[in-house]
């Protein structure tokens, strides 16, 4: 009896585990050529990702956006001393016909400038967002993550800091600031001790969508855009945007969640236990 009982709780154990998070669509980059590249393709699932805000204002000129894939070097690391050596996706304009330009502007209004990730839900619930950022040293201290279930209205949610992390700060405001988002954000600033931040690879960021219209969306996207403008809008040096160079870079983003439906196999071990259960009652009898 002990067998058969020691039976049913593997079969009920390994079912449960078919229910955990799956990779929907993901990103690492190393599948993309190493080029300018403004929609890398995902390595694993079917998505789209682009940037968004880089080719509207003059830094100093309206530029073109050029987006691209690029070879971390042990050298891209700041006072939290974490490198990315694989490839990763850069954000950013360069000069165009009307002369030097790089993208990211302080006037930007909130939410208009950064990275966007789409890939469709259909069949998964639970979702589940996780990525890697970096920002360089005049790169944007500020950054948000929003979702849309629609592809038009944007919700700001909030982040979790799991990886290498330490420095960055994750906070909130409560609509008092109109020059930063109502809501969560993050921001690398000033790292711990008071030492200057930029360059540094923050690992791990993840975030949960409890919205149940996320879940089986065919137009679920994210975005991880600019969470402040204006007098807000830093550097990671704690200084004025300077409107002319520093930029963002993306790796390991991943979008996940639970099959709606359990698989055929989880099936097949429900039945196993079933069947277990079947032996029991016959062998008491």
């Amino acid at each position: 009896m002990k067998r058969i009982i020691l039976l049913t709780l593997t079969c009920a154990l390994v079912a449960v585990t078919q229910a955990r998070a799956q990779i929907i669509t993901a990103w690492t980059f190393e599948n993309d050529p190493v080029a300018v590249n403004n929609s890398p393709a995902p390595s694993t699932g079917i998505g789209t990702a682009g940037s968004i805000g880089m080719n509207i204002y003059p830094t100093p000129n309206i530029g073109v956006t050029t987006d691209d894939v690029l070879v971390g070097k042990n050298s891209d690391t700041g006072a939290n001393t974490v490198a990315d050596t694989t490839q990763t996706w850069r954000i950013r304009a360069q000069a165009g016909s009307s002369g030097a330009a790089n993208g990211w502007s302080s006037a930007a209004p909130i939410g208009t400038q950064g990275a966007q990730f789409a890939a469709s839900t259909v069949g998964y619930n639970s979702i589940n967002v996780s990525f890697d950022w970096y920002a360089t040293t005049q790169g944007e201290a500020n950054m948000q993550l929003e979702y849309t279930t629609d592809g038009v209205t944007w919700h700001n949610v909030a982040l979790t800091l799991s990886g290498s992390d330490a420095g960055l700060q994750v906070l909130s405001n409560s609509g008092s600031d109109v020059n930063t988002v109502t809501g969560s954000y993050v921001s690398d600033n000033i790292l711990t001790g008071g030492s200057s931040a930029g360059q540094d690879w923050f690992t791990g960021l993840t975030a949960t969508i409890t919205d149940p219209n996320a879940a089986n969306d065919p137009n679920f996207a994210i975005e991880m855009v600019n969470a402040s403008t204006g007098a807000d809008d830093v550097s990671t040096q704690g200084t004025a945007l300077n409107n002319t160079s520093g930029n963002w870079r993306f790796d390991n983003v991943v979008i996940s969640g639970t099959l709606a439906v359990p698989e055929p196999s989880t099936f097949a071990l429900i039945g196993c236990g079933f069947a277990a259960l079947i032996g029991l009652r016959r062998k008491s009898r």
